[in-house]
């Protein structure tokens, strides 16, 4: 009687689910009573650099975008200064912001504070100081009539003057093409940047925020009665920042000053006078009139408390805990459809009350997505399709402005890790629109928002081992593919995944409810964060079997994926026994990888079982097999090159790195593969638009050796069509290159843990006696491919590379050749470059010498 009770209980407070069949659960958990931390949206932080004491506790409780201040002539000084300034003034001013899963709102400007309204020079001593003039060379220095009024920080003008103009500075007959080269740099820079949410146009104006000098004639200038050309405002300006943002960034949103300016283009508002009466017409007024702009456009900026009639209050926490001026933003908030306010730099979340007004604010702000109800089958078999289907609300004041991918994803019942995951294709999330038309008496928007229904049928297209799973549900930044979005209800785990229910893959599940215990407070993790640079799409074509090297290569890819650096989509096997098939698949699954597709070299090199395969399948250690395929030849895996044109087909132009390490077999077939129903392509053309680099093992180069390569006898025709057709650059790791990085056997022995049950230990072991160390050739493809910034190796100039009759490797020395070789000379070089190696197998990390 007890349990029951409990049980209800639990139903009662934290979901409830109903049968709808006896094979269909529908479930349904409580929104999330508080505000907390999501990306992209509510409370944006600001600190100077140099300046402003960084929080011990940031980010703050709902800290997810932080504004940042860029001097132009720091990003740009010369008009030669190419974007790499750029990229590299955005990683010092913004580092580490993507561990903390922060993302960056980046406003360049040249004025702090006008000298004839007080402002000062820069601080020598602070290279990063905001304040002061940061014009770049070749502009000429301001220079007009403006003078500062006593005890002021007003400006007037003489009579005498009232048509002079400024000369210099923003008036400097070469600013206008400036603009437009650096806005261009700009694009380049930052517009496919994960760490950049939206961009605040800026450059004009103190502060960047538009006036003094103004964009147009629109309102009246701050120091004077009228506008006068060429000093109150800058004719033509308008126009050539308007186009300059629209044609630079196409991913990223921007946002302008003013709602009565730019009204030709699809720009956001950062308004920064948030709830200032002052500002009621020119702000308030004017953002009204953009109608639905907001549906596709932020909008934000900031509650500036220290002029007008928010004067009278000394701090951020003052302006939210009076009543009226709370109710008087919250209005505007919903009114406005406010997506992040600033002005909260030096707030203390740590005042109970403040928190408690903050929330309210942090609730409205932007999306709130809140999921009502969740169906899916309590059963589903591997391979047969099955539908799932969920209804979300949003109840916050804007939507979301990019359109991150919405997954559904199997979990451990045990360690709530992803053990499968498949994104829900058209699920646009930036759709799923608010309310609209906000009664402030009522507090509820008089336009409802719309309740989105998502209806998908799904199939698990990976081998999963039947069993009892939790089916969750996320959404991911695309910088890593990580959770990052959460929605607003309280059935959350600990790393970004909404849990729905336990359910079966080939097994029945009598109990799919969760215990609401294992809920994880979703303001309080902290653990979400999202990846700088984009991981490498990487395929491998390895003939695992015939040396012992493969398997080292293949660990180096996977600790190199754990760490975020590359996404494997797949491995391809030029060996043609079908022990390496299940050897492969044994080794993915050892490192939880068994949803990689794996293609098969039908008919091709070197059939024979190799000295490691069938002994490592067959090995048993303390009653257990090391190794636990699922496919085998008999599940009849596609032919190499048909899975090679199926995953090229599905990546960005120019991105893939191919490393291949056997006989060239799977990439011959795919160079003369016809047009199929993955690409309209012929091979050859597929792999010139979808392919970046081939990093290949095989061949000697140089003058020491002077014998046919393995690699390459075991299928010449095959290795003289890649060398001779492959329309990509092209990097080769010789014999004589791997011959001189021999891979300790003291590192087989001790750097991992049950060395003495790990498969690729006992392979290497049962491949030769013991001890021995082994040629690197295969790892030195792999190392060169995906961290060649680090210069392990040297490259030889451009050539071409041929292959002979019998399989000898040329090069010819050509600046149109797209071949070159990889060189190595010395013994620290030599040492270094094989600690990086054993180092990457084992998984270690590298030491920070700084720390």
């Amino acid at each position: 009687m007890k349990s029951s009770i409990k049980n209800i209980l639990l139903l009662m407070l934290f979901g409830t689910m109903s049968a709808c069949s006896e094979q269909t659960v529908t479930v349904s958990y409580q929104e999330y009573p508080n505000a907390f931390r999501n990306p992209m949206k509510g409370f944006r932080e600001f600190f100077a650099p140099g300046i402003d004491r960084v929080r011990e506790e940031y980010p703050y409780p709902y800290g997810s975008l932080t504004k940042e201040y860029m001097q132009w002539n720091m990003i740009e000084d010369d008009a030669n200064d190419g974007v790499d300034k750029i990229i590299a003034y955005s990683n010092h001013r913004w580092k580490g912001v993507e561990d903390i899963n922060v993302k960056v709102i980046p406003r360049v400007f040249l004025v702090w504070l006008e000298p004839w309204h007080g402002g000062k020079p820069k601080d020598p001593t602070n290279p990063d100081d905001l304040t002061g003039w940061h014009w770049p060379k070749g502009i000429a220095p301001e220079t007009g009539p403006y003078k500062q009024r006593l005890n002021s920080v007003a400006a007037y003008v003489e009579e005498k003057d009232k048509n002079t103009p400024i000369t210099g500075g923003y008036f400097d007959p070469s600013f206008s093409e400036r603009v437009k080269k650096l806005v261009e740099k700009l694009g380049q820079a930052w517009d496919n940047d994960p760490r950049v949410a939206y961009v605040e146009m800026g450059i004009i104006g103190e502060w960047g925020e538009h006036h003094d000098p103004d964009l147009s004639t629109y309102w009246a200038p701050h120091d004077e009665p009228d506008h006068v050309a060429n000093r109150t405002w800058i004719p033509g300006m308008e126009k050539i920042l308007g186009d300059a943002f629209a044609k630079a960034f196409k991913n990223k949103k921007v946002m302008v000053r003013y709602a009565y300016e730019f009204k030709d283009y699809e720009f956001g508002i950062y308004w920064d006078s948030w709830s200032q009466p002052q500002e009621i017409v020119r702000g308030y007024e004017e953002m009204k009139k953009l109608g639905d702009r907001w549906k596709t456009q932020p909008i934000g900026g900031e509650i500036t408390w220290n002029w007008g009639d928010l004067a009278r209050f000394k701090s951020f926490e003052e302006v939210v805990a009076d009543k009226d001026t709370r109710e008087y933003v919250m209005e505007q908030i919903r009114n406005l459809h406010c997506n992040h306010l600033g002005g909260i730099t030096w707030a203390d979340f740590n005042d109970p009350e403040f928190q408690k007004n903050a929330e309210t604010l942090q609730k409205a702000m932007g999306y709130r997505f809140v999921i009502n109800e969740f169906s899916y089958p309590k059963e589903i078999k591997e391979g047969e399709q099955f539908p799932v289907s969920f209804k979300v609300i949003n109840t916050g004041s804007s939507p979301f402005y990019y359109n991150w991918p919405v997954e559904i994803a199997l979990l451990d019942p045990e360690s709530h890790q992803k053990v499968w995951g498949q994104i829900l294709e058209g699920v646009n999330i930036s759709e799923w629109m608010p309310g609209d038309n906000w009664s402030l008496d009522e507090h509820k928007y008089q336009t409802a928002p719309e309740t989105y229904h998502i209806r998908k049928n799904i199939s698990i297209d990976a081998p999963i081992a039947k069993g009892k799973y939790i089916l969750a549900l996320t959404v991911l930044d695309p910088a890593g593919m990580h959770p990052s979005l959460r929605f607003a209800n309280e059935n959350y785990f600990e790393g970004g995944y909404h849990p729905m229910g336990y359910i079966g893959i080939d097994e029945s599940v009598s109990d799919t409810r969760l215990n609401p215990d294992l809920f994880f407070d979703i303001q309080s993790d902290k653990s979400l964060k999202y990846q700088l640079k984009q991981p490498v799409p990487v395929i491998f074509d390895t003939d695992v079997g015939n040396d012992i090297d493969d398997v080292l290569a293949m660990q180096m890819l996977f600790n190199y994926e754990k760490a975020g650096k590359i996404d494997l989509l797949g491995i391809t096997i030029s060996k043609s026994n079908p022990y390496s098939i299940e050897y492969i698949d044994g080794y993915c699954r050892l490192n939880e990888r068994g949803d990689i597709p794996l293609g098969y070299a039908y008919n091709g090199a070197t059939p024979e079982d190799g000295g490691y395969l069938r002994q490592t399948l067959d090995t048993i250690i303390e009653g257990n097999k090391i190794l636990y395929p699922q496919r085998s030849i008999k599940d009849n895996l596609p032919e190499g090159y048909k899975l090679l044109r199926k995953l090229l087909a599905s990546q960005p132009d120019n991105s893939v790195v191919f490393i291949a390490v056997g006989p060239e077999t799977n990439l011959s077939r795919l160079l003369h593969s016809e047009a199929d129903e993955y690409s309209p392509l012929d091979g050859k053309s597929l792999v010139a638009q979808k392919v970046k680099l081939l990093s290949v093992m095989g061949g000697l180069y140089g003058n020491e050796f002077d014998f046919p390569e393995w690699n390459l006898v075991q299928d010449i025709n095959a290795a003289q069509t890649v060398f001779s057709e492959w329309p990509t650059p092209v990097i080769a790791s010789g014999w004589e290159l791997g011959n001189k990085l021999l891979y300790p056997h003291q590192s087989i022995l001790n750097d991992f843990p049950d060395g003495y049950k790990h498969p690729l230990c006992v392979s290497y072991q049962i491949y030769d006696k013991m001890p021995y160390d082994r040629q690197t050739w295969d790892l030195t493809s792999v190392l060169q491919a995906i961290e060649p910034e680090k210069d392990y190796f040297e490259l030889s100039t451009k050539g071409t590379i041929t292959i002979d009759s019998v399989g000898h490797s040329l090069f010819n020395a050509s600046d149109k050749g797209q071949h070159q070789y990889l060189m190595i000379q010395g013994k620290e070089n030599i040492q270094r470059t094989l600690d990086a190696i054993v180092r990457q197998v084992t998984g270690k990390e590298e030491k920070n010498i700084n720390q």
